[in-house]
């Protein structure tokens, strides 16, 4: 008869701590889309900046203005458009890893976050 009761009071304990669990909320949960593109993104006011400062740039680190081929060129709104998943691709690789880019300097969260949501948002010419 003691071993039903045990059994019952541990039955009821798991299941208010299995409620009480599910009821928690982490308010520091990454938005639905893991990015929070929660406003449009403008290519002219914020895409470009960071191309011209970490991509496009000339001299040393300097892959994307024009001297490595007109395809590579991403002074040119339709070349970036056209690789911009590819951009996306590299950017949020791992540091240090095949293909990482940019190859000198960094791009910060808020800076790759930007380029991800424009790209995912279409990567229109606004």
């Amino acid at each position: 008869m003691n071993y039903l009761r045990y059994s019952w009071v541990v039955l009821v304990s798991i299941c208010a701590w299995l409620l009480t669990m599910q009821s928690c909320v982490d308010h520091k949960l990454p938005t639905p889309d893991g990015l929070g593109c929660s406003s449009v993104v403008s290519y002219a006011d914020e895409v470009l900046p960071i191309i011209n400062t970490s991509c496009a740039i000339v001299g040393d680190g300097g892959c994307h203005n024009g001297a490595n081929g007109s395809v590579r060129d991403w002074r040119s709104f339709v070349n970036v458009q056209s690789h911009a998943a590819e951009i996306k691709n590299r950017i949020t690789r791992t540091p240090g890893t095949a293909g990482f880019m940019p190859r000198i300097g960094s791009l910060s969260d808020e800076q790759i976050r930007v380029i991800s949501c424009w790209v995912d948002q279409g990567a229109p010419n606004n």
